[in-house]
């Protein structure tokens, strides 16, 4: 069962200092990327041919090379879509001109920067908003990989009103806004809401099992892909994650299956989906996470509890710290001139 989940994020420290806890919320925020990166990185090797994995990711672009290539190509597919040429906002045309690119830009260097920034502005010609794009130094020095995704599934999302493929998160979200526009089957009266199914480990008597079905043909792939991601493999990997560890809690966080990919997590009905048949995704708002980290954030039993530590104030706690504690790096002294006549 755990072959095809993402993999499992480290629990929460015993914190002795905060440098401990760092490291452990550096570890959570990579595995929370992870996802995206994989779904990015085969998007990209789609379209441009290439070999890049969510490893070498932040790798592969940092020069900005391949972004100003990957405009290039974009480009000339949008032109060549037989899409409405407006899509963009109804007003923006489609761009039509050579990228500036030194393609053998070392990483890190001015060239690098020089790429990224040209890949920006070509982004902000096709539509992308300000708030979805990032900075030259995040991409060059890494320093912010989860903007640069964003970015790029912004503009898979463009890319889709060409009828271009897009990277697999949106084609979930156009799974999911199909199904919100489309009327809701009644609930059955006598079970609105179905338990996940038990695990197998935990039924009573094993009864026999169906022969498997048949793996589907590469010409079903398409027809068939929205029961990859909401079929029993996801309700067997919701189960899995949300009884991992098994809560015994007199009020239980409950998880429930609603409908097919519908879930109630707790006191909220969450569309969560599989991607690539590896992660479980929530859809939160206009984005994604994982399952995983969505139940950190709100199970109260999986909720981080940092406490008090050899008589030190917790960095989580409510109580202002002693002013006697702080150090000169912990505050910013801000001069002002007093212009009152006396």
């Amino acid at each position: 069962m755990c072959s095809f989940l993402s993999p499992k994020q480290p629990s929460g420290p015993s914190l002795t200092d905060m440098q401990q806890y760092q490291q452990w919320l550096a570890s959570r925020h990579e595995a929370s990327l992870l996802p995206m990166k994989e779904d990015l990185a085969l998007w990209l090797n789609n379209i441009l041919g290439l070999e890049i994995t969510a490893d070498s990711f932040m790798d592969r672009l940092d020069n900005g090379s391949l972004l100003c290539q990957l405009a290039e190509t974009l480009q000339e597919k949008f032109r060549q879509s037989n899409g409405d040429l407006l899509a963009l906002n109804n007003r923006k045309t489609i761009p039509h001109r050579r990228i500036p690119c030194r393609r053998s830009a070392p990483s890190g260097s001015f060239f690098a920067r020089d790429n990224t920034a040209n890949f920006l502005a070509w982004c902000r010609e096709v539509g992308i908003g300000e708030t979805c794009l990032f900075e030259s130094e995040g991409l060059v020095l890494h320093k912010q990989p989860r903007e640069v995704c964003l970015c790029l599934l912004e503009l898979g999302r463009i890319a889709s009103r060409y009828n271009v493929e897009p990277p697999g998160l949106i084609k979930l979200e156009k799974e999911i806004e199909q199904e919100e526009t489309a009327p809701l089957p009644p609930p059955s009266p006598a079970s609105p809401v179905q338990p996940l199914p038990p695990s197998p480990s935990s039924s009573p008597s094993p009864s026999p099992s169906p022969s498997p079905s048949p793996s589907p043909s590469p010409i079903l792939t398409k027809v068939t892909s929205s029961k990859k991601s909401t079929g029993k493999l996801l309700d067997d990997a919701v189960r899995h994650i949300a009884d991992d560890p098994p809560c015994t809690c007199a009020n239980k966080f409950h998880v429930e299956r609603h409908s097919q990919g519908r879930y109630r997590v707790g006191e909220k009905m969450l569309f969560i989906r599989m991607l690539h048949n590896k992660h479980v995704m929530v859809r939160v708002g206009g984005g994604w996470e994982t399952f995983e980290s969505y139940l950190l954030k709100h199970d109260p039993c999986r909720m981080l509890q940092i406490s008090r530590v050899e008589g030190k104030t917790s960095p989580v706690s409510s109580k202002y710290p002693n002013i006697k504690e702080l150090t000169p790096d912990s505050y910013m002294v801000v001069a002002a001139h007093n212009r009152n006549k006396k």
